[in-house]
């Protein structure tokens, strides 16, 4: 980086002061981490946008996994330090803006539909959290576990005690029932549909959580992928699945040219940033898990080549075979085209395709 550039930057960009840091701390930001030194005093330079700030410590608390309390700091001391930020900048480590590997540019990639009021709402009222931050779907979890521990399973009712988990350390994702996918007093047909295809749930939730807005959709995919990615929490993961699951499975959606530019072509993008980030242990631990990444995968491409709007067909099919080049290259899995797997579908399904049945 050249004198006038790190200038401007240590002018313009944010700091980042940390006093009395622990030793054997692990400490990290957006995409690096680093084990710091007995001088470190923390971060300069910091370019605008959303960051993650990580850490990891044999002294952190034990009991809250902080550092420090978050209202340790006076509004004094901050004057104070800020008063006198030269003064700490032989201690201060630069934000690697121009590291190997273009970590910032990689981390605008996987944070650009991000916003602040996003973060604000989702996660804990703190704005931290850990590998133990709860949320509505290990509430379900623990609602199915106390369920088997009954003979009588199936006439339990939800459970409807508090979570287990500090309700101030709580991710706010909002979850709905992916399977109740269909209006209320819907007809046998319409059921039917709607089980399979995701369109109505999604056109549905994106009104009532996203305020109609996909780029919204498209930043919690975002955040939800950090969370499991960087963050090592599963609920991000959990949450990523949902989110995936509501979108991928989605057939008369694609008709819509707005969503296809607005949603599903951004998100073809989008996964193809986040799963080349992700290292191969990665991707066969966690993203794999179920078969998950292949069944929602396969899913897209059989409804992208069902879809009857051929503008719509071709443009998501150039994506996706990009896509597929990506899976092989990386991770040698072999994604099948949609010609493919529209026989499989049609074999298996036969004679024993769902059918409506009425009853008198």
């Amino acid at each position: 980086m050249d004198q006038e550039l790190a200038k401007r930057l240590f002018e313009t960009g944010a700091f980042l002061v940390i006093l009395d840091a622990p030793r054997n701390l692990d400490f990290g930001i957006d995409l690096d981490t680093w084990e710091i030194g007995p001088l470190f005093k923390g971060l300069k330079m910091i370019p605008p946008g959303i960051h993650y700030i990580h850490y990891s410590s044999v002294n952190s608390d034990k009991q809250t996994e902080q550092l420090y309390p978050s209202d340790h700091v006076s509004p004094a001391q901050v004057d104070r330090i800020r008063q006198g930020i030269r003064d700490l900048d032989r201690g201060l480590g630069a934000y690697p803006l121009d590291s190997p590997h273009s970590s910032y540019q990689r981390w605008q990639r996987l944070t650009s539909y991000i916003t602040p009021q996003m973060v604000h709402e989702l996660l804990p009222p703190s704005g931290e959290f850990s590998s133990a931050t709860g949320s509505v779907y290990e509430d379900e979890e623990l609602d199915r576990a106390k369920k088997k521990l009954h003979q009588d399973a199936a006439d339990q009712p939800s459970s409807t005690e508090a979570p287990t988990t500090d309700s101030f350390d709580r991710f706010n994702f909002v979850h709905s029932n992916i399977k109740h996918s269909f209006p209320r007093d819907a007809s046998p047909e319409v059921i039917m549909k709607y089980s399979r295809d995701k369109s109505w749930l999604l056109k549905t939730l994106l009104a009532a959580q996203w305020q109609g807005d996909p780029r919204l959709l498209l930043g919690e995919i975002q955040l939800a992928f950090v969370v499991i990615f960087v963050g090592q929490n599963f609920s991000g993961l959990e949450h990523w699945k949902f989110l995936l699951h509501l979108t991928l499975y989605c057939r008369e959606a694609l008709e819509d040219q707005q969503l296809v530019d607005c949603l599903f072509s951004p998100l073809l993008d989008l996964i193809c940033v986040q799963l080349s980030e992700c290292p191969g242990e990665f991707a066969a631990s966690v993203l794999e898990q179920d078969n998950f990444i292949a069944a929602v995968l396969e899913t897209l491409v059989l409804n992208v080549h069902e879809c009857p709007v051929a503008q719509v067909r071709s443009r998501l099919e150039r994506q996706i075979g990009f896509l597929r080049s990506q899976l092989r290259d990386k991770f040698n899995w072999s994604l099948p085209l949609g010609k493919q797997l529209q026989e499989i579908e049609d074999e298996e399904e036969g004679e024993y395709a769902p059918q409506v049945v009425y009853l008198d």
